[in-house]
């Protein structure tokens, strides 16, 4: 038998048998090596992204927050019950048009009066509109009585946030107006005169006052529905998510709320099918993290952020910036090390270019987490809560309380702001150890949350020592709150504390008077806080504006430590 065809043939395909065998070991070893990058850059990306949806969430709250005084504040002013009284007869069904109830209803004194402490209230509010509601459904005062379409005579008995308010329930949601077509937030709160639902406060803010909330890129707002309300990128305003409750809303529900029947979808999607046939070197784990969206040609990271206390959710679409990076890697790396096993003469060379390429990924590591430090320190500075107890931090309780003393002013309603300090709590310390000081703090924040209204505010002033805040409260009602609020936590004792451990707590309280600066005002409590520990603690001691300050504290007993 000639064997020399065979030793012929064999050099060849040993040759291919081998350099397909390099080829396949340069993939596993080239995918290995991309995927650590992969892993890296996702981690690093994915804490910028939950920050930046974290920031958005917390902004959206806080200006919302501070949108809802407005209506509450009035739901409560006898003005405004006695108006919505008055007007309780008027109803949508009396057969007139807008026209003809609209000149009926401005054509009573109490009323118009009411039109115009509406209009200045709107201007000083921040607010788009201001408008009463009786409990029939009939707008009968607005803030814009004097424009070209103003509110007043309309039927508003089927607008949701009018019908979950008459179910006595504090409104916050979106919706488009009828008559302007602007989408905005509407809010509503209740009104009661002597235990009666009489109407209700009613006010619109426009979106555009919000465009902060989208600045960066990929971020969008959705409403409770599932619906697209805002968008740094608005030609996606108007699109749904997948399974969106808007879809499972009849017809009329849709049109009371945006105008509108259909709305497209929101192509957002999972890239965990496509990555495992279009590049299999990524990891399940890391394609599951995936998302892909129209105009994004890499794919991007997808965090939201729901529980907004108005049913507004915060998302972000951030695509992979090393993508691109990335992929050209995976293909260079595959090349390289075949070239290193193929021959040793490209070995210098193949070290030399992944060395670079390590260089430079620990140089775009430490520039991202550079950015990422720098993030996590602008959240850190802008923190509104106390991580420990969950009360307000004391840089926002100020602020706080510069904000209500400004709306106690502005609208003559009453304020009263106190201090709590936890007796004996160096005490409670040095016997049964910080942990269960921690919890007697955490106590103590419960105990107000629960005795206390959601309009109240307590901030942790510093250590044991915590500032609270009651809107709309007389000096005579806040020492009752004050006092209800320390018998409370003098007697319960939580599970989680020694059952010999005697918790107390001192609280002084003062009132706003006219021209008040928040210095003044925490002094004053701050000396009536004084006054209770020298009185023997576990007390509440008050301090008017016009009473004599009480001795003033001294350097030894200034901590507050029995």
């Amino acid at each position: 038998m000639n064997r020399t065809p065979l030793r012929q043939l064999a050099g060849p395909l040993g040759l291919v048998l081998a350099a397909l065998l390099c080829w396949f070991a340069a993939g596993a070893i080239a995918d290995r090596m991309v995927q650590q990058e992969l892993a890296a850059a996702l981690g690093a990306q994915r804490q910028v992204t939950s920050s930046i949806v974290d920031n958005m969430a917390e902004v959206i709250a806080s200006d919302l927050a501070l949108s809802r005084a407005m209506p509450s504040t009035m739901a409560e002013l006898g003005a405004v019950q006695d108006a919505l009284v008055a007007a309780r007869q008027y109803r949508p069904d009396d057969g007139k048009s807008d026209a003809g109830r609209r000149a009926q209803l401005t054509g009573v004194p109490a009323l118009a009066a009411i039109n115009r402490f509406l209009h200045d209230a709107q201007g000083f509010s921040g607010l788009d509109a201001i408008w009463l509601i009786n409990a029939n459904g009939l707008c009968v005062a607005s803030s814009n009585a004097t424009s070209a379409h103003p509110y007043i005579g309309r039927d508003m008995h089927t607008r949701p946030y009018f019908l979950n308010t008459r179910l006595g329930a504090f409104t916050e949601a979106y919706g488009v107006g009828r008559q302007t077509g602007d989408p905005g937030i509407f809010i509503a709160a209740p009104v009661y005169n002597e235990g009666l639902l009489v109407g209700a406060v009613a006010a619109r803010m426009s979106l555009s006052r919000f465009r902060h909330w989208v600045a960066h890129p990929g971020s969008f707002v959705t409403d409770q529905n599932g619906v697209v309300i805002m968008a740094n990128d608005n030609q996606l305003e108007g699109h749904t998510l997948p399974n969106a409750p808007v879809l499972t809303m009849n017809p009329v529900e849709r049109v009371n709320t945006y105008l509108r029947d259909r709305f497209p979808p929101f192509e957002i999607r999972s890239l965990s099918a496509d990555m495992r046939e279009q590049e299999p070197w990524v990891p399940s784990a890391a394609a599951a993290q995936l998302f892909d969206m129209p105009k994004h040609p890499t794919p991007a990271l997808y965090e939201s952020r729901d529980g907004l206390n108005s049913g507004l959710s915060a998302h972000l679409v951030d695509p992979i910036a090393t993508w691109p990076e990335l992929r050209s890697s995976h293909r260079r790396d595959r090349l390289l090390v075949f070239l290193t096993l193929v021959g040793t003469v490209t070995l210098t060379w193949v070290i030399t270019v992944s060395w670079r390429r390590e260089l430079r990924h620990h140089r775009a590591t430490r520039d991202l987490a550079q950015q990422l430090q720098a993030a996590n320190a602008l959240l850190a500075a802008e923190a509104r809560h106390d991580a420990l107890t969950g009360a307000l931090s004391r840089r926002y309780f100020l602020d706080l309380l510069r904000h209500e003393i400004d709306r106690a002013r502005a609208s003559g309603t009453p304020l009263c702001m106190a201090i709590a300090d936890l007796d004996h709590f160096k005490q409670i310390n040095d016997c049964y150890g910080h942990a269960a000081g921690d919890r007697a703090l955490e106590h103590f924040v419960d105990t107000c949350r629960a005795e206390l209204r959601g309009s109240d505010a307590v901030g942790r002033l510093g250590g044991e020592e915590f500032g609270i805040v009651l809107p709309s409260t007389r000096l005579a009602e806040g020492i009752d709150v004050m006092e209800r609020l320390r018998r409370r936590f003098k007697g319960s004792q939580p599970a989680k504390l020694p059952e010999d451990i005697e918790l107390a707590v001192s609280i002084g309280i003062t009132e706003y008077a006219a021209d008040d600066l928040p210095e003044r005002l925490i002094s004053r409590a701050d000396m009536a806080l004084y006054a209770a520990k020298s009185a023997g603690r576990d007390r509440t001691e008050a301090h008017a504006p016009g009473d004599s300050p009480p001795p003033a504290r001294t350097s030894a007993n200034a901590s507050w430590q029995a």
